[in-house]
């Protein structure tokens, strides 16, 4: 099965819109993929959704419990420096760790790498298009 990290911001945007992103995650959900994540990128989220959205909490607890559920939650122990942006390593450092095949952002940093140690940096709607075919 195909193992994917979905960066912050595809996680985010899957709750508010019903896009590309909310089908990577719907993939997820309903087993077609593998979802990976790690406890970083958990809070992340939760940080996010609650600072800048003021999202409510029960909502964003019923995002980590979902999550929890359908992600291989990863602990990753290799670091990386290779992303402009300094804190998007942590996805760079889930993937590898995490055995991903892909990271599915819209970040205009990790898509830059383009792959990393094999592992494909696509947006979305890229990825989307890999299963379409």
């Amino acid at each position: 099965m195909t193992r994917v990290v979905a960066d912050t911001n595809i996680i985010i945007s899957s709750v508010f819109w019903r896009g590309h992103p909310f089908e990577v995650i719907k993939r997820g959900v309903s087993g077609k993929c593998q979802l990976v994540t790690s406890a970083q990128i958990l809070d992340e989220v939760a940080r996010k959704l609650r600072g800048k959205f003021g999202f409510p909490e029960e909502g964003i607890q019923q995002l980590m419990d979902l999550l929890l559920t359908h992600c291989q939650v990863v602990d990753p122990t290799s670091t990386f420096d290779v992303v402009r942006d300094r804190t998007d390593n942590k996805i760079v450092e889930c993937a590898v760790d995490g055995d991903a095949e892909f990271i599915v952002t819209g970040d205009n940093d990790l898509l830059e790498l383009k792959e990393f140690r094999g592992i494909r940096i696509v947006t979305a709607k890229a990825f989307l298009q890999q299963f379409r075919q």
